[in-house]
C-alpha cells in the first residue's frame, strides 16, 4: 500500500471516527481506534525497516570503499594519504555497525 493511499484510509477512518462520535457510538469509535493503531504500527514497522536496509547498504558499500583503497595500498604502502583513508573509513564502519546494531535491537514504537 502506497503512502497515499495509505493517508486516503487513515482520512475515511478519522471521518468515521468522528460520526460515530456524533452518534454516539463509542464502541464503533473504540474499533476504529484500534484500526488505526494498526496502521500507525504497520506504519512504523515498514518507517524501521527502510531505515534499517538504507543503513546495510551505506555498510555494504563503506566495505566495498575499504576493500578498493587497501588494493591501492598494496601497490602503495608508502602512501600517507591512504592510509589515513582507510583509518577513517574503518571508523566510520565501526560506528554504522552500531547503529545496525542498535536498528536491529530497536523494538518497534507503539503509541
Amino acid at each position: 500500500m502506497s503512502i497515499r493511499e495509505t493517508q486516503l484510509e487513515v482520512n475515511d477512518y478519522l471521518d468515521l471516527y468522528l460520526y460515530a462520535g456524533s452518534i454516539g457510538d463509542t464502541s464503533w469509535q473504540q474499533e476504529i481506534m484500534e484500526k488505526l493503531q494498526s496502521f500507525h504500527n504497520e506504519v512504523q514497522k515498514d518507517t524501521q525497516s527502510f531505515a534499517l536496509d538504507n543503513l546495510l547498504e551505506k555498510y555494504k558499500h563503506l566495505n566495498e570503499e575499504i576493500l578498493t583503497i587497501y588494493n591501492q595500498i598494496r601497490s602503495q604502502p608508502s602512501n600517507s594519504y591512504l592510509q589515513d583513508t582507510i583509518l577513517k573509513l574503518k571508523q566510520q564502519r565501526i560506528s554504522l555497525g552500531r547503529e545496525i546494531h542498535l536498528a536491529k535491537n530497536q523494538p518497534p514504537k507503539i503509541i
